[in-house]
Formats: C-alpha cells, sequence, structure tokens
C-alpha cells in the first residue's frame, strides 16, 4: 500500500481534526512510498527502531512519537540518532497520540474497559478523554487489583480507603492523574490512569474516591496492539506489535 493512503486511511479512522493535541498526529518522518511491513510500539525507541531495521520494516507505527509541543527544537543527541537512522533507512515513522487514546473502538480507553470488564456509560472532561463505567458486579479494591493484575501482568500502585467497594469507574489511560480533580465531581468510586503524583495520595484519602496509577506504558499498550490488528485483518498488510515493556 502507498504510505499516503496508509496514513490517510489511519488518520480517517482515528478522526485526527478532532482533536487538539501536544503533538503532530499521522506522518512524522517520510519514508519509503510504499509501506506493506510495519513495526508498532506503544513509545518511539532506539530498540524499537533497530528491530524495524532488522526486519527490513517500511514503517514504524506507534503512540508516542519524537515530535512534541515542549520539547527542545535542535535535533542533536538521541533526537539525532533515532531521526538519521530513520531517514537512512527510509522507515516511515507515523504516530497518533490523543486520537488513538480516545476512539470509540480501537481506542486505549475503550480496550482497557473492554479488558477490565467495564460497561460504558459517558465520557466526560476535556475533550471528552476521561471514561465513565460501571463494573458488572461490585467489588473490594483487592479483588480490583487483582484483576487488573491479571489481565496486565502489571502491579498497579492505589491509594484511598481499603474499605470502600467498587461499582463505579472513571478511567483515562497514560499520563492523566491531573484530570482527579475533575472526576471527583463525577460520583465515581475508583479512578484509574497510568501515572501518579504525590499530592493524589490525600485527595484519595480525603474525597473517598480511589486512585489506581495502574501504569502508563500498560495502561496504553491496548490501543496500538488492537490498530495493529486493525491493519492485518482489514487493510491486509504485515504489520507485528513488540511489546518493549516500561513499569512506568
Amino acid at each position: 500500500m502507498h504510505t499516503k493512503e496508509l496514513v490517510l486511511k489511519l488518520d480517517q479512522l482515528l478522526s485526527i481534526e478532532r482533536y487538539s493535541d501536544y503533538c503532530p498526529n499521522g506522518l512524522q518522518i517520510e519514508g519509503i512510498n510504499t509501506s506493506s511491513k510495519i513495526v508498532t510500539g506503544v513509545s518511539i525507541c532506539q530498540e524499537l527502531i533497530d528491530y524495524a531495521i532488522e526486519k527490513k520494516a517500511h514503517a514504524i507505527l506507534v503512540h508516542h512519537g519524537i515530535f512534541w509541543n515542549k520539547s527542545p527544537y535542535p535535533i542533536t543527541g538521541i533526537k539525532y540518532q533515532r531521526i538519521s537512522k530513520l531517514i537512512k533507512n527510509n522507515i516511515n515513522l507515523i504516530a497518533y497520540h490523543l486520537p488513538l487514546d480516545n476512539h470509540a473502538q480501537y481506542g486505549n480507553n475503550a480496550q482497557l474497559g473492554q479488558l477490565l470488564g467495564i460497561k460504558p456509560l459517558f465520557t466526560a472532561g476535556e475533550q471528552g478523554l476521561i471514561w465513565v463505567g460501571e463494573l458488572s458486579t461490585e467489588q473490594s479494591i483487592t479483588e480490583f487489583i487483582q484483576l487488573y493484575q491479571l489481565q496486565t501482568g502489571h502491579q498497579p500502585l492505589w491509594f484511598g480507603n481499603s474499605e470502600k467497594r467498587i461499582n463505579k469507574i472513571a478511567w483515562c489511560t497514560g499520563g492523566a492523574d491531573s484530570m482527579f480533580e475533575t472526576v471527583l465531581n463525577l460520583g465515581v468510586d475508583l479512578y484509574l490512569t497510568g501515572e501518579v503524583k504525590e499530592p493524589i495520595k490525600h485527595l484519595a484519602e480525603e474525597s473517598n474516591t480511589l486512585f489506581v496509577a495502574g501504569g502508563h506504558y500498560v495502561t496504553e499498550r491496548y490501543g496500538i496492539k488492537a490498530l495493529t490488528k486493525y491493519i492485518q485483518d482489514e487493510l491486509l498488510l504485515d504489520a507485528e506489535f513488540i511489546d518493549i515493556y516500561n513499569p512506568i
């Protein structure tokens, strides 16, 4: 498939025009004109680039790309090493951030909720990035943490009232702990995201709303996996997801 056609199909699928983002979505670095072999992963890194080179991939597709609004402009150091290898090997770099977080079927929120058995009810917050849903049966925090570990293989951090029962859950994958105060107005029992900052412990305890930090990488692993399967099944291209685990 022509690379521009592939990118256009993904742009349209993920409705990139709907989001005000912190990075460019779509094609970030142009390589070969035709992309029939694609390597995917959560975040661009040298390990993923080297794997793509070894496998003679035409494109790398990730959730976290190279360019961000607050990153320095000079292409030096690690950024230079990554970009130069992509260009020298004629590899396209394609990245989708918020559009992949929030897609109704292939998104990180949708896929994580499905994995944990949470039935979505509505979305809230900035750009509708906070999802709210409910469990099929009420659980304790111990049961929920056990479920999370079983389904993801990751040990999360959690804070709050250990006696509180859980039915209604809000979640937003990745580094969305800053949305916790918005969540407190939604009347949920628990908020699940990827990362946590120091003040959260006290907010969770004082608000009687449980907070679970499930890992930035882990919470955002499932959207790119689902998008990889879409590329395999619907676009009939050779796509391979590489799980480069990050405990953060």
